[in-house]
């Protein structure tokens, strides 16, 4: 009897255990997760756009396919980077397959909706000569920018934001690269005005949040080349030796004179 109660016992914690494996090895349900983490910031959080394309409508007969090589390659010409690993991204082949298979699930419905963990925020203090809040600006950079930049600015499909910036006005530069974006890069116009979804006061604050964050060396004193010096001192000494090369021409002009006048 006691045998019977524990085999039953062993299958049922089996199958408990095989649904539970076969759960999270979901591809849609992770690539719900990673979507939310990677892609939603452009592409909005159910496919519909933000400051990258819409993906409710795919160009091929084969979505999940077309979504692999798009996500893997990125798009060249466009502001859509590589996001797997063998072209510099941060993405496995396992994660982008994942992610291939959410999004183009949404063209049967059957995609749950993506979902992220807000992260907390810490007051920061102000950036002198800036006039963003930098606290604010925490918010709009996770929500917006640690994606590509990474969660502290360290570089991910885009650029390491924690060196300093090769501008005599880094605040006017971190703007404008935000507003309007970078030509030739795969950063894009962030500002409403440019087609984004960022207000004036949300990129005044992010730039003042990624001016706070930035590393500066402290600076490096050059010690200045002293003047030369003549070897002979100082000025009575450059005096005496005037005196001499003086009365040395004189001596050899009076000894040149008499030799001509005995001639």
């Amino acid at each position: 009897m006691n045998k019977g109660w524990a085999g039953a016992f062993v299958v049922v914690a089996m199958l408990f255990l095989a649904t539970a494996v076969f759960a999270q090895g979901d591809p849609v349900t992770q690539g719900a997760k990673l979507y939310a983490a990677n892609c939603a910031v452009c592409h909005g959080d159910k496919g519909e756009g933000r400051v990258g394309a819409r993906l409710k409508d795919f160009p091929s007969i084969n979505p999940q396919a077309f979504v692999k090589a798009t996500v893997a390659n990125g798009v060249s010409g466009s502001k859509m980077p590589a996001w797997s690993k063998a072209k510099g991204g941060p993405l496995t082949d396992a994660e982008i397959d994942a992610i291939a298979a959410y999004v183009s699930a949404w063209t049967t419905g059957a995609a749950p909706a993506p979902t992220e963990a807000p992260r907390p925020v810490i007051p920061l203090p102000t950036v002198a000569g800036v006039s963003g809040d930098p606290t604010r600006g925490v918010q709009v950079f996770q929500q917006n920018c640690a994606v590509c930049h990474g969660a502290q600015g360290e570089g991910r499909v885009g650029a390491n934001l924690s060196k300093p910036f090769a501008s005599a006005f880094p605040a006017a530069f971190v703007k404008q690269a935000v507003s309007n974006g970078v030509q030739g890069s795969v950063m894009p116009a962030w500002a409403k005005a440019s087609g984004g979804p960022l207000t004036d006061q949300q990129i005044d604050d992010v730039t003042a949040y990624v001016l706070s964050q930035q590393k500066t060396s402290a600076p490096t004193f050059i010690e200045p080349t002293p003047a030369p010096r003549l070897a002979i001192g100082g000025g009575a000494s450059t005096i005496i030796v005037l005196i001499v090369l003086v009365v040395v021409i004189a001596v050899i002009v009076f000894f040149s004179a008499r030799g001509a006048n005995r001639s």
